[in-house]
């Protein structure tokens, strides 16, 4: 199981350096196999946030597309990008020439050169998350949130600290980042901070929409129901994506996070 360790940090404080909290999460039980410093090879002058101004078609290739990005203090580059979720007003990924980025095609990291594509020259590069090295999804870019600053590189932004955390069946309650922080807390003598998980309950009774009868008291002496109304399914939010992408999963959609 990946442990970011920042969104670790959101349930208790930790002041260890990765290392040394994963040493000691092992030393009690939770063996933590490795320690991924992601944003490594992510050079600072070289992977940036970007924001896409305006996404024109490439004159030779109706699956190509030509983002304009904004890197900041005025500067501006356009690639050709295949992705089918760019679109301008996003804020993104930029990989300039020279930058080192996994390549599907060799399967390694390589440095990134300038190239011209079906006629058009492309110093630079949009990325997916296979691309930063942050997992296998590669159909389309990785959308970062709408508050990440232009131009800041993005191991500021995104770089984390992940321990791969090899929970034996005898620790099922170490099997989620809330667990994982009750652990902690329990070396370090810090709180943790629950998530506030309530949600506003309005509306008839639930008797008047779901008619429960519970047959067997004795064996169920207990049922609870509620009826959640509204749901429109759609994109989670930004930084749930994020938070998964780096713990391995694959986002889907605001129900499924």
């Amino acid at each position: 199981m990946l442990v970011p360790l920042s969104w670790l940090k959101n349930y208790v404080p930790v002041t260890d350096a990765p290392q040394e909290l994963a040493r000691r999460l092992t030393m009690a039980g939770v063996e933590i196999g490795d320690v991924d410093d992601m944003g490594a090879n992510w050079e600072r002058d070289k992977v940036l946030v970007g924001h896409v101004l305006t996404v024109d078609p490439h004159p030779n290739a109706d699956r190509l597309r030509l983002p304009t990005v904004d890197l900041g203090d005025g500067e501006t580059a356009t690639v050709v990008c295949g992705a089918p979720n760019v679109a301008a007003g996003q804020k993104i990924v930029f990989a300039r020439e020279g930058a080192m980025v996994f390549s599907a095609r060799s399967g390694k990291i390589e440095k990134l050169k300038k190239a011209k594509i079906r006629g058009v020259e492309s110093a630079g590069m949009v990325c997916s998350v296979l691309e930063l090295g942050m997992g296998d999804e590669h159909e389309g870019i990785l959308v970062l949130d709408e508050d990440a600053p232009i131009g800041t590189p993005l191991v500021d932004y995104l770089g984390d600290a992940i321990l791969d955390a090899e929970v034996t069946p005898n620790r099922p309650d170490c099997l989620s980042i809330l667990g994982i922080a009750h652990e902690v807390a329990a070396l370090t003598g810090q709180q943790v901070t629950e998530p506030d998980i309530s949600y506003p309950e309005d509306g008839p009774d639930i008797e008047s929409e779901v008619n429960i009868e519970i047959a067997d008291p004795d064996l169920c002496y207990r049922y609870t129901a509620s009826l959640l109304t509204g749901i429109k399914i759609g994109p989670s939010p930004q930084w749930m994506q994020e938070a998964l992408t780096k713990a391995g999963q694959r986002p889907i959609n605001n129900v499924v996070d």
